[in-house]
This record gives structure tokens, sequence and C-alpha cells, in this order.
């Protein structure tokens, strides 16, 4: 999961007189240099600078809004995934979401190509909408909570709004806890009621992932609410769900103020164990399906 860091405006001679004449309608240039400080392709992404430009689209207004939206939706075969490239709809994404928590009249806008980011071909761009919905969270707070209701029914966008609440840029920002635990119940009815093939899916493993983190933080604000969700989510033979469920209550965040919540949920995940198999309904001479006996 990305995390936002503290930054300023673009550094360099090179970098901001390419964003001057990407302002101008000229972004060829600042395409190229943002290519060169992208750290890809590579395991690391340079997200400082995708936060530096985020800051200077925000600097500089309306006047941005043109290159902003207009990285955030280069397509995959403008912007490969796997290359220098792919940085820019993740800039764009980044400038976007700090554009739209600043200035209200963009949010209409701006929501549903984060909702379609959200399940971008390229994991990079799709991990940068948790952080450019946190930011417009945090300026709308519980709201956003309710505007991203339509979200719960695909997997990423799921994923992502998890990811987002749990965020320090927009955790401080929630309070109603009745919202926010209606999100998560979705998000896990999402997992639990998927079709078993579901499981091979790369959003239904982006969202478990979120599931396994997400509650976790929420607690520590929210406490009960919470955890009473957890209680009521451990009724489940699913190993992936029961293990998300593990994961929140293994926090050591959690683990001194709320020792008797985590206890109760792993009560409750210890009484819903499926039982073993009966040996003594094992129907003798069923073909068995171990390893084939070799022939001699």
């Amino acid at each position: 999961m990305l995390r936002e860091r503290m930054t300023e405006g673009l550094k360099g001679q090179a970098l901001t007189t390419a964003f001057a004449e990407a302002l101008a309608g000229k972004p060829d240039r600042l395409y190229v240099q943002l290519g060169i400080v992208s750290g890809l392709p590579g395991t690391r992404m340079n997200l400082v600078v995708a936060q530096q430009v985020a800051h200077d689209c925000v600097a500089n207004g309306a006047r941005a809004d043109r290159l902003a939206f207009a990285m955030a939706q280069l397509s995959p075969e403008a912007a490969p995934g796997a290359s220098e490239r792919e940085f820019l709809p993740v800039c764009g994404v980044l400038a976007i979401g700090w554009r739209a928590a600043a200035e209200p009249s963009l949010r209409k806008k701006v929501l549903p190509i984060l909702h379609d980011a959200a399940e971008d071909l390229r994991f990079r761009v799709r991990e940068a909408v948790p952080l450019a919905l946190a930011k417009i969270g945090g300026a709308m707070g519980d709201a956003l909570v309710v505007e991203v209701a339509g979200w719960m029914d695909g997997f990423f966008q799921a994923a992502a709004v998890l990811l987002a609440m749990a965020s320090p840029a927009w955790l401080p920002a929630l309070d109603d806890a009745a919202l926010v635990v209606a999100r998560l119940d979705e998000a896990y009815r999402l997992a639990r009621d998927a079709p078993r093939s579901a499981s091979r899916y790369p959003g239904h493993k982006a969202l478990v992932d979120a599931l396994s983190l997400a509650p976790g933080v929420l607690a520590t604000r929210f406490g009960v609410p919470v955890f009473d969700r957890l209680v009521a989510w451990s009724d489940t033979e699913m190993p992936e769900l029961r293990g998300a469920i593990e994961a929140n209550i293994a926090s050591k965040k959690l683990a001194g103020r709320y020792a008797a919540d985590i206890v109760r949920v792993r009560a409750a995940l210890d009484a819903s164990v499926p039982p073993p198999r009966d040996p003594t309904l094992i129907v003798h001479g069923m073909r068995s399906r171990g390893k084939k006996r070799s022939r001699r």
C-alpha cells in the first residue's frame, strides 16, 4: 500500500521548466523528464515526485486541470505498464485527487475517473487510487463514505475504498461509525459471496488483502462497532477470510486498549472452526483421491 508523504513542489530546473511548458499546452518535455526520474521500470516508483506534481497542480489551480486530467486518463497504449511512462497516469491520478480535495466543483468529474482507475490494467495506477481518494476524503469526511457506496460492487474498487478510509489522510475526518461499518460489511459480503473461481482473480486477492488491514486500522478509531463485525464475520469456513480476521486482531496497536475485544473475536473464530471430517462416514471401496500406487 502506497503512503502519502509530506512534499512540496517540483525541484530542479529541468522539471520546473518542463512543467511550465506543460501548463502552456506542451507536455512532451515534462513527460520525458518525469520518465527519467520515475524510478521505472524498477521495483521502487518515485512517489515523492508524483506527489510534487500533484502539489504543483494544486498550486496552479484550474490552470493545471487540463494537464492533470490528460495524464490521469492516459491509456495503457500511450503509457504502458512496466515502463517509465506508467508513471504519468500515476502522477495524473494523484493530481486530480489533490485538485478535487481543494476544489469541490471537480469532485463529480474526478470520482468516476478514480473509480475506473481502481481496476486499471496497470497495478501502479491502481495503487495510486486509494491515495487520491483519501485526499478527497480528508476534505469531505463522512460525505465521501456515502458517495463511494456505489464502489462496493467491484473487487478493486471496494479494496480502494477500504484502504483509503484506513489512510492517515482520511481516517481523522471520519466520525460516523455506522457509515464506515456499512462499507466494511459490503466489502466482506462481496468477498464472501464471490464464486470460488474468483479466488484466482487479482481483484479478489486485493479485496482480501484490504480486509486483512483496514478493519484493524479503523478499529483504532471506532472500537467496538468494528470488533462486532469481526465477530460476525468469523462465522465462515473460507480460509482466506478467516486469515484476514486473524491478521486484524494480530495488530500490536490494538493489543492493549482492546484486549477484551480481541479475545471475543478469537473466541468466535475458535467456535466456528469447521469440524474434522468424520472417518466413519468414509465409504469403503470408494476410489482414493490420493496419489496412485506405482505399478510393479
